[in-house]
């Protein structure tokens, strides 16, 4: 009896395997992903457009989910990033350091582009940008997520209000 149901418990682990695997793509096929709030926003950082990811990141809705994709390191929990295997930790670290990097450069950009429309006297898109800011990092500092990337949401929140603080709430 014991075996029978080992065996049924192994089977219908290989059967929910299974129905997780995406098909293969053929023809017109399309396999349907879950968008990803951050998606858009990166993908114009990636390609080098500033403008355009500073221009989305502050039309983004940072408080939606996910922000990030499952599979991302930025998505991972301290627990999860805690149970890889050490090897995949380390990929992980190094995949990390490098998605923040990427991370904090679009928020200095965001910064930049508000401190330039104080400058230039649009106090309202000013406070656009920094509002942004300062929502994502908020969404950032969630023990959802890991403890470096909890820091650097509270290092934008602080940089955010700061700047708010120049041009006035």
């Amino acid at each position: 009896m014991k075996c029978i149901s080992s065996s049924v418990l192994f089977l219908a682990c290989v059967i929910l395997m299974g129905c997780n695997k995406k098909p293969a793509a053929s023809g017109n096929v399309a396999v349907p992903q879950t968008p990803t709030v951050s998606q858009p926003v990166m993908a114009a950082w990636q390609r080098g457009d500033k403008s355009a990811a500073a221009k989305l990141f502050i039309e983004t809705d940072w408080s939606a989910r996910p922000l990030f994709a499952p599979e991302s390191v930025l998505g991972l929990s301290e627990p999860q990033f805690v149970a890889l295997r050490s090897s995949d930790r380390q990929v992980k670290t190094d995949e990390l350091f490098v998605q923040l990097d990427a991370l904090k450069r679009l928020a200095s950009e965001v910064a930049q582009a508000g401190r330039d429309a104080a400058a230039g006297g649009d106090m309202a898109a000013a406070q656009k940008h920094f509002w942004a800011l300062k929502q994502f990092g908020t969404n950032l500092d969630t023990t959802n997520n890991l403890r470096v990337v909890q820091l650097v949401g509270q290092a934008m929140t602080r940089i955010a209000d700061a700047e708010m603080g120049k041009v006035g709430r």
